[in-house]
C-alpha cells in the first residue's frame, strides 16, 4: 500500500482515499491552473479584440483609399474627355478654315476668269 493512498472496501467496490493534505494540495494546484488559464484566456480575448479593431481600421482605410483613387480616376477621365473634345473642336475649326480658304480661292479664280472675259468682250467691242 502507498503512503498517501489507502484502499478500503465499501459495498464490494474498492475506493481510493487520499489524505486531506494531498487533496488540498491537488485542489490548490487545480485552482492555480484555472487562474492561469483564465488569465491566458483574458489575454487572448484582449489580443483578439485589438486585432479585430486593427482589421476594422485597415478595412476603413482601404475603403477610403479606394474611394479617393476612384474619384481621382474619374477626375482624370473627365479632364481627358475635355481635352479630346477641345482637340475635336480645333480639328473641325481647322477643317472648316481650310474649306473656307478653298472656297475663297475658287471665288477669286472665278472672279479673275469673269474679269478676263469682261475685258476680252470689252476689247473685242472696242476694236
Amino acid at each position: 500500500m502507498e503512503e498517501d493512498v489507502m484502499q478500503t472496501e465499501e459495498s464490494g467496490a474498492k475506493v481510493l482515499v487520499k489524505p486531506l493534505p494531498k487533496i488540498l494540495d491537488d485542489l490548490d494546484e487545480h485552482i492555480r491552473s484555472a487562474i492561469l488559464a483564465s488569465r491566458e484566456a483574458q489575454e487572448s480575448a484582449r489580443l483578439a479584440a485589438r486585432s479585430a479593431a486593427d482589421a476594422i481600421a485597415a478595412a476603413k482605410d482601404s475603403r477610403e483609399s479606394g474611394e479617393r483613387i476612384a474619384q481621382e480616376a474619374q477626375r482624370k477621365a473627365e479632364e481627358a474627355l475635355a481635352k479630346a473634345e477641345e482637340a475635336l473642336v480645333k480639328a473641325v475649326i481647322k477643317k472648316l478654315s481650310q474649306s473656307e480658304w478653298a472656297v475663297t480661292a475658287i471665288v477669286l479664280i472665278l472672279a479673275l476668269v469673269f474679269g478676263a472675259a469682261f475685258l476680252a468682250v470689252a476689247l473685242m467691242s472696242a476694236l
